[in-house]
């Protein structure tokens, strides 16, 4: 049997890379003949800037910025020819703020604004953007303040683009822009910006908002958008992606004239994924969490997509599993850390030896259905 492997990471606990060779350490240990193809996928979230430069073999290259709370931080970008990839997580990520510093209305993504004007600046004429993993939701805002445009109050008084100033700006004022490059944002889902479907309402709680900040929020963006249509002559807040990585989407569609796409399809066609699950018996993909959210823009229903197109069986394993009966539809079989002797807390702390026993079990489990099926 020739098995595909091709998750995404595990986020907290194991890179993508580490979570295809602990699946396929368990595929070997029940067939120990079989033939692995190991591809480690993303799909615009974290880890998908570093997985294309491995493709693209780009260069890794370091910039000094600031963090969303706009403390000084050294960030990583790389470099392939006139084309640079990057995460807004970079320097944007909610990994740079500890849990106790999380303050969404105080934190701006003007330090992966800093990056994108120093890309321009140096004559890129290509940017890949990830937007996943933000600790943001100033909708861009603070990107925007980076590449210099402006924000006034009352008075034509400046205003810094926080959150918690977003009700005192009454004008937006673009720069003088002479050259903008492509820029491509690589989205792992297909939020808009406002409303209950956009990103305040989504990432606003996980990102530290409180419910009554979620809903002041959301109504604030939705008055600046109407200000930018007015000011700038744009409205992009209903382009699915728009609400990704607390809208920070919307701002690379309204400060740099660039596009929301699929992360999945550009790194899908970087490493010829479909070419590869054709060759493939079985395809084994998975990430830390399936949801029914998993089927907007997430890298394993992409992958049980073009499985299906091409008709391969495609199993998913994931750290956590909701809402199974409508994943059943478009996975072959499921296989969850968390089960009823395994907490969320202890799979999180070890892993490692609980997805190579799942994978065991799913090979187990379809080789016997298939046993049965034959007779």
């Amino acid at each position: 049997m020739r098995y595909l492997i091709a998750p995404d990471k595990f986020k907290g606990t194991m890179n993508a890379q580490e979570v295809a060779q602990t699946i396929a350490s368990g595929i070997r240990e029940f067939d120990p003949g079989a033939e692995l193809d190991l591809l480690p996928i993303a799909d615009g979230g974290e880890g998908t800037a570093a997985l294309l430069a491995a493709q693209l073999g780009a260069d890794l290259q370091t910039i000094e910025t600031v963090d969303p709370l706009g403390r000084p931080v050294t960030a990583e970008y790389f470099v392939s020819g006139e084309e640079a990839i990057l995460e807004m997580s970079a320097a944007s990520g909610l990994w740079r703020v500890g849990p106790s510093e999380r303050s969404p209305l105080r934190s701006s993504t003007y330090g992966t604004g800093v990056i994108i004007r120093y890309l321009i600046e140096n004559g890129f004429k290509r940017i890949l953007v990830g937007l996943g993993g933000s600790a943001t939701v100033d909708a861009g805002l603070g990107m925007g303040a980076a590449l210099g445009y402006r924000f006034y109050g009352p008075d034509d008084h400046p205003i810094e683009p926080l959150p918690v100033a977003f009700s005192r700006i009454q004008r937006i004022e673009a720069p003088a822009v002479t050259r903008v490059p492509e820029v491509i944002a690589l989205a792992d889902v297909e939020t808009i910006l406002v409303g209950p479907r956009g990103a305040t309402y989504t990432f606003g709680p996980q990102k530290g908002l409180a419910p009554d900040e979620v809903t002041a929020l959301d109504h604030e963006i939705s008055r600046l958008v109407a200000q930018f249509e007015q000011d700038l002559g744009t409205n992009w807040a209903e382009t699915p992606g728009a609400g990704a990585a607390g809208g920070f989407g919307y701002g690379i569609l309204t400060f740099l004239k660039g596009q929301v796409i699929s992360g999945f399809n550009v790194v899908a066609e970087k490493v010829a994924l479909r070419e590869r699950i054709a060759k493939a018996d079985i395809v084994v993909t998975g990430e830390g969490k399936l949801d029914f959210q998993s089927l907007h823009g997430k890298g394993p229903y992409g992958v049980a997509s073009i499985a299906q197109l091409v008709g391969k069986p495609v199993w998913a394993l994931a750290g956590v599993i909701e809402d199974r009966q409508l994943l059943m539809a478009h996975f072959n079989g499921l296989g969850s850390l968390v089960s009823g002797d395994v907490t969320v807390e202890e799979a999180m702390e070890n892993p490692r030896p609980l997805l190579r026993r799942r994978a065991f079990e799913l090979c187990r489990d379809f080789n016997q259905t298939s046993v049965k099926a034959k007779n």
